[in-house]
This record gives structure tokens, C-alpha cells and sequence, in this order.
């Protein structure tokens, strides 16, 4: 028997993901001949460079979880015949098992291939990174070129990578509240199954983002403020509520906002939080700017450099049961991946998932799960949501496609 071997304990901002098994998708659909043998070597090869991939969670008795190296059980890729749009069609997903995986759900030349990572090891920007990385190793295997890949340790924890540039901590009493939601103990006592969610989608042309890109430079405000306007107009609607009565939460990247600059894979989850409180009467425009000068002051004061560093905090604060809690998440623009000429990259996907709540302690958001993203120039708005909310969420797309409608009509599905 194996003694399994300790890597290290995880940290809070870690620990919050792994006991509900949050799980985060990365998706490409592509039309083409997809050789398989290949991609698993890739697969392999990038595993090998990326120990993290085929390392596992354990509990540690105490509510919280230890990594551990598992070098007899490496990540798997999964092949399977199906719906492309299913992206996790025939996965076995265990996080006590490995970290990582890769999928493959084909319908003749067309497929959906997804890396899945657990949220407790690698957010957006670092599986992102590893993403275009199997790719382009891929892509040399195919062109009969042997792929080099620097071999890499084990990625930190924001706290730590904070404390190395000299981020200290503040007083709680000083610090905004931010609703982050946690589970106090895992929630897998009796192993119940991932609840797979479905996805509603508002998707803009490359037209209509480009014009949101240039309305965005105009009036001194970005694709993002513009984008989480509309999604509070939205919601606002929706709830039946006034915009006072919204709090807007997102996640921010760290990696270039402290000093030195952190790597996209250097770090597990590199990412602060903010919050932004909108005043009556504002509309599509007015409330980009207010999220965008929000967001500049927050960081130049530091405050959301040092959100990391509050999870423990907020995890023993009671449960946020506030009925206007908005909260999204954006990856930015997502790179087009280096593939092979024989085949077309159609689109890109996210999915994310995770195991049944058992402790009362996650917020249960009415708009489901929001990933902002921009993939080849358009901007995508998905919302991952239980399947008895489907009919809502179809209204929910349509409301954000009619508040981005100055700049085109934008297509909802």
C-alpha cells in the first residue's frame, strides 16, 4: 500500500471551493478531424508538466482539506458519442480522486472538448492558461513536432503570494462586507452526484461588441462595466426591485494589480472581491462608469487587494440573505488557442458545478451562475441555472439582450 504524500493544507480562499466540489469548465467546440490519440498525449504531457492536475483533496477531520499527490491514479481524458452542448457527457468527476480532467463529447466532426479544474487549485485565468497550453502541444504533435514543457511545482495560495509582496492585513471592522459564500464542513458525507445545470446564454455579434468597445472607450468606462450594467438593469427588473436595493459583487484578478506581477499559473485562485452599491436613477451608461470608478478606487486604495486575506472572517460571519445579491464573474477576453488546419474552432463554452448544499450556508442567487466572457470578439453573457428555472432564465436572457440593444439587436439562447 502507498502512504499517500502531503502536499499542504489549503488555505481559505482555497478551502471555500473544495468543500462543495465546486468544479469550472473551459470549452471549445470545433468542427474537424479531431484525433484523439493525440489529444490524450497532449493530455498527458501537460499532466506530467502540471502536477496540480493529478494531485487530490482530502478532509482533514477539522472542516477543512489537505492536498495530496496521487501519482498511481492520473487524470483521464473521456471520450463520448453525444450531444457537443452536453460538455461533461460521460465524466467521471471525484475530487478525491484527481483535479483535472478532459472531455471529449463528439457528434461526427463536430465535438465539445472541455478541461474541467477543480475552483480550489486554478480560477479562470490559470485554467485558461493551461487550456491554450494543451492546445498548442496538440497542434505540435500533429505536426510531428516533439511539444516542450517546463515542468511546474505546485501553484500557491493568494495568501501567500500576497504576504510575499508585502500585502498585510487590515482590521476587519475597516473592510466592506462582501457576500462570499461558504460551506463550514464538506457536504459529500453521503457522495451525492454533481447537479449538472443547464445554460441560458445572451451572445452579441462581432458587430454589436465592437460597438459596446467603442461606447465603452467614449465614454471613459469598459466592456465589463457595460456588460454588468445590463445585468443589474436586469435584475433589478426582474426581482422587482429599485437599484438601490442591488448589490453588485464580482471577482477581480490580482495577478497585475500587486507588485511584483504574479503568473497565470503561479497562484490557485488569484482573485479579489468588490462590490458596488448603485444610487437611483441611473441607466446602462451611468451605471458602467459607476462600477468602473469603483473599481479603480478600490484598488488604488488597496482595499480589494486584501479581500483574500478576510475569507476566514467571512466565513464565520453569518450567511448573506440580502434579496438583492447580485454576483458575476468575468473571464475577459479568452484567447483564440493554437489547433491544427484541420480544424475550425466554432465557439467557446463555460460550465460550472458543484455538489448539493447541505449546510444552508450558499447563497442561492435567482440568476443562476454568470460568467462573462469574450471569445473571438463577442461577447458572452452565460447564466449555468437548475433546469425548473429554465423558463426565467429565457426572460432573464431576452432583458439583457434589450439592454445592449442600442448597439444592435443582440441574439439571446
Amino acid at each position: 500500500m502507498t502512504t499517500a504524500i502531503v502536499i499542504r493544507p489549503l488555505a481559505p480562499s482555497e478551502r471555500i471551493f473544495a468543500n462543495s466540489e465546486v468544479l469550472v469548465g473551459y470549452s471549445l467546440r470545433v468542427v474537424g478531424r479531431l484525433d484523439l490519440a493525440a489529444l490524450a498525449a497532449a493530455f498527458d504531457l501537460v499532466v506530467r508538466a502540471r502536477p496540480i492536475l493529478g494531485a487530490r483533496l482530502e478532509p482533514d477531520g477539522d472542516g477543512g482539506h489537505v492536498l495530496l499527490e496521487s501519482p498511481d491514479a492520473p487524470p483521464e481524458m473521456s471520450v463520448a458519442d453525444g450531444d457537443p452542448e452536453l460538455l461533461l457527457t460521460g465524466a467521471q468527476l471525484d475530487q478525491r480522486k484527481t483535479l483535472g480532467a478532459l472531455c471529449v463529447v463528439r457528434d461526427g466532426e463536430h465535438a465539445g472538448i472541455t478541461l474541467v479544474t477543480n475552483h480550489s487549485i486554478a480560477d479562470a485565468n490559470h485554467s485558461l492558461a493551461v487550456f491554450a497550453e494543451l492546445w498548442s502541444c496538440y497542434t505540435d504533435l500533429i505536426q510531428g513536432r516533439l511539444p516542450r514543457l517546463e515542468l511546474r511545482g505546485y501553484p500557491k495560495s493568494v495568501e501567500e503570494l500576497l504576504t510575499m509582496r508585502g500585502v498585510e492585513k487590515i482590521r476587519a471592522d475597516t473592510m466592506p462586507t462582501y457576500p462570499v459564500t461558504v460551506a463550514r464542513t464538506p457536504c459529500n458525507t453521503d457522495d451525492p452526484d454533481y447537479l449538472i445545470p443547464r445554460t441560458a446564454r445572451c451572445r452579441l455579434t462581432k458587430e454589436q461588441t465592437a460597438a459596446l468597445v467603442e461606447l465603452g472607450h467614449r465614454e471613459n468606462t469598459t466592456i465589463n462595466g457595460l456588460a454588468s450594467a445590463a445585468i443589474l438593469l436586469t435584475e433589478a427588473e426582474l426581482r422587482e426591485l429599485s437599484l438601490t436595493e442591488l448589490r453588485y459583487s464580482y471577482s477581480v484578478d490580482l495577478r497585475t494589480r500587486v507588485a511584483p506581477p504574479i503568473g497565470m499559473t503561479e497562484g490557485t485562485n488569484v482573485i479579489g472581491f468588490a462590490n458596488y452599491v448603485p444610487p437611483a436613477g441611473l441607466g446602462l451608461v451611468g451605471l458602467a462608469r459607476g462600477i468602473s470608478d469603483s473599481l479603480r478606487a478600490g484598488l488604488a486604495a488597496g482595499m480589494v487587494q486584501q479581500t483574500p486575506l478576510h475569507i476566514p472572517e467571512i466565513a464565520a460571519s453569518p450567511p448573506p440573505r440580502e434579496p438583492g445579491i447580485v454576483l458575476a464573474t468575468n473571464w475577459g477576453r479568452v484567447r483564440r488557442p493554437r489547433v491544427p488546419g484541420n480544424l475550425r474552432i466554432t465557439d467557446f463554452r463555460s460550465i460550472m458545478l458543484g455538489k448539493p448544499d447541505k449546510t444552508g450556508r450558499r447563497l442561492q442567487q435567482p440568476s443562476g451562475t454568470i460568467i462573462v466572457s469574450t471569445f473571438d470578439d463577442q461577447l458572452s453573457i452565460e447564466i449555468h441555472h437548475p433546469e425548473e428555472t429554465t423558463a426565467q432564465q429565457r426572460s432573464r436572457v431576452r432583458l439583457l439582450a434589450s439592454h445592449l440593444s442600442g448597439f444592435g439587436a443582440a441574439g439571446a439562447g
